[in-house]
């Protein structure tokens, strides 16, 4: 994959920067030097855009921000993130095509995926505020697990979707099912890869909201197959947590998605997560509607 390094550049900036910068520096400084690269991903979260960044910013405990992204290598970041290629190249038995981008987002962000044209280009806001170091090595796998799945013409033709779809088609088409599998998935590979991580880091959880949603697993069961069952299934309904009943942290399916995926390894990959990378979510079917989480 071709990395972009573009945290020198926010480094520098910081270093500039004592107080929060005013509009017009930032985006002399900082924004436009990086829309070539960050222009999709700000196109695509709706009411952010090159402004809307620059909200985030003013709305930062500036110093505590600074003087915390200040102490961020980055030679060491592009380190790590190479180290996580290397690692899920050879755990899945692939080689991982496209862009990873490498910034600081101020925390608006950490990470993102973005399909397009049977490509990616991955979007990682390093300054991420969930805590340094543990969180990023599982967030990075995480991304990048997602680009070797989606990036397997199998995977969508089993749909009958076309693997070069732009993105716009991918949010539009993909079937919840596949949303399901990918996600959980990318938390398998997750824990695979960072055995000594606590479990909720793999799901985007904290202690408590893992311990939440398990404690109420037939509620998560209830909207999962509900949307499963469906003609028409939207996936990006599963992501209203009022749906639940009682109302569910954010990301509860992919709880439910990591300890589903995870009995399809078993099942159906013996073990070896290499034997479903590129199978058709739409295999498991069956068995997702069986599939509770207990």
């Amino acid at each position: 994959m071709q990395v972009h390094n573009t945290l020198p550049l926010l480094l520098d900036c910081l270093k500039k920067w004592k107080k929060t910068p005013e509009w017009p520096e930032f985006e002399r400084d900082y924004l436009a030097p990086l829309i070539p690269h960050l222009k999709p991903m700000l196109e695509d979260f709706e009411g952010i855009g090159r402004s809307g960044l620059y909200d985030v910013v003013t709305g930062l405990d500036w110093p505590t921000y600074r003087e915390e992204t200040l102490a961020l290598d980055a030679r060491k970041e592009e380190q790590r993130l190479r180290k996580h290629i290397d690692q899920v190249e050879k755990l899945l038995g692939v080689g991982l095509k496209g862009e990873v981008v490498l910034f600081g987002a101020f925390t608006m962000m950490d990470g993102y995926a973005r399909f397009d044209r049977g490509t990616h280009r991955v979007f990682l806001g390093v300054d991420e505020s969930h805590g340094r170091g543990a969180y990023l090595d599982v967030l990075l796998t995480h991304e990048l697990t997602h680009v070797a799945r989606e990036s397997k013409a199998s995977v969508w033709e089993g749909f009958g979707l076309s693997p070069q779809m732009t993105h716009d088609e991918f949010v539009l088409s993909q079937p919840v099912i596949e949303h399901l599998f990918s996600e959980g998935f990318s938390c398998v590979v997750s824990e695979i890869l960072n055995p000594s991580c606590e479990a909720w880091n793999y799901v985007y959880q904290t202690e408590d909201s893992l311990a939440q949603i398990l404690t109420h697993g037939p509620a998560v069961d209830r909207v999962v197959h509900r949307e499963l069952k469906k003609k028409k299934g939207n996936y990006r309904s599963l992501y209203d947590t009022s749906l639940f009943k009682p109302e569910m942290p954010r990301y509860a399916h992919y709880v439910w998605a990591w300890r589903w995926v995870k009995e399809v390894v078993e099942t159906f990959g013996k073990g070896n997560v290499q034997a479903v990378l590129s199978r058709c979510s739409q295999d498991f079917m069956e068995h997702s509607l069986k599939f509770k989480l207990e």
